[in-house]
């Protein structure tokens, strides 16, 4: 197994969009956001103490599906405390993939200098698009790739996450289900089951507070916090990505999702102005995966 991806400390938005984006190769770019007040100020206690009350969405993965719950968020960061200091307590559940801008947009002032010239003109309102992850060490999502086949801007406030990699061609060889999802387990891989899989195509990295993953369209990955961590992403399309994603429909791409994707693609080729353009895009943002 690989663990080569290019890691730099700085990037222009040209070398991003014509070495990464356009050339749709992962990139890490180590320390990018560590000057943020968000990496500095952001845990388990600043969430309990300031947004205690804000119910948030959580989600188990199971061998028989992914079970949901809600709680509220002190609650559950007491949760995530108690577990990372005890020996017997129960593992968490993950908060996964809530529009935490939206829900609390305080939380907007602590992101200093986004880097938006790395995305299409279109996501200028950056946080209105991102979605957030708060949970334990040990905690695990399966082998996926984004459900609209967009890019993936992630940023990781604290703790650690393991990314395991792999090029969207390797998709027909790791069990595909469910559009999104993948049988293959990449750090147990059974080769009887899977014996077209390629270890030489699959790249691990460790991301760290502070630092920026870049994973372009349609790239398969497995995540597992190391400890317990806090993060956001960006999904996001430019022209090429968005029409890969309508185009899908002959791959067996949701109808809902192509019509996502239909979305996004009107508004980056026509302009469509944002607010009728969340009209109808709202509901993907706040569907919960």
């Amino acid at each position: 197994m690989s663990s080569l991806i290019d890691v730099v400390t700085d990037i222009s938005a040209v070398d991003f969009k014509k070495n990464y984006l356009e050339a749709r190769k992962p990139l890490l770019v180590k320390g990018g956001c560590s000057q943020w007040s968000a990496t500095k100020n952001w845990s388990p206690h600043f969430f309990g103490s300031h947004f205690g009350s804000t119910k948030i969405p959580l989600k188990t993965f199971t061998p028989n599906g992914i079970l949901k719950q809600q709680k509220p968020l002190k609650e559950y960061c007491d949760e995530i405390q108690e577990f990372e200091s005890s020996t017997n307590a129960s593992r968490p559940p993950y908060c996964h993939d809530i529009p935490i801008f939206r829900m609390e947009p305080r939380l907007i002032k602590d992101i200093e200098n986004f880097p938006v010239d790395l995305l299409p003109s279109a996501y200028k309102r950056w946080w209105a698009y991102c979605q957030f992850f708060l949970g334990p060490a040990g905690s695990v999502t399966p082998l996926h790739f984004d459900c609209l086949l967009t890019n993936n801007l992630f940023f990781q406030i604290s703790g650690t996450k393991r990314f395991t990699l792999m090029p969207h061609e390797s998709a027909e060889h790791c069990g595909q289900y469910n559009w999104r999802w993948f049988k293959l387990d990449p750090e147990n891989p059974a080769l009887d089951s899977f014996p077209n899989y390629l270890p030489n195509k699959t790249m691990t990295v460790d991301v760290e507070g502070g630092d920026i993953l870049f994973m372009p369209s349609g790239m398969l990955h497995h995540v597992r916090s190391l400890s317990t961590c806090i993060s956001f992403n960006i999904d996001f399309h430019d022209l090429k990505s968005a029409l890969d994603g309508v185009l899908a429909l002959n791959k067996g791409i949701p109808k809902k999702n192509a019509y996502y994707n239909a979305l996004v693609l009107c508004r980056l080729a026509t302009k469509l102005p944002e607010c009728i353009f969340l009209k109808f895009y709202k509901s993907y943002l706040n569907y919960v995966s």
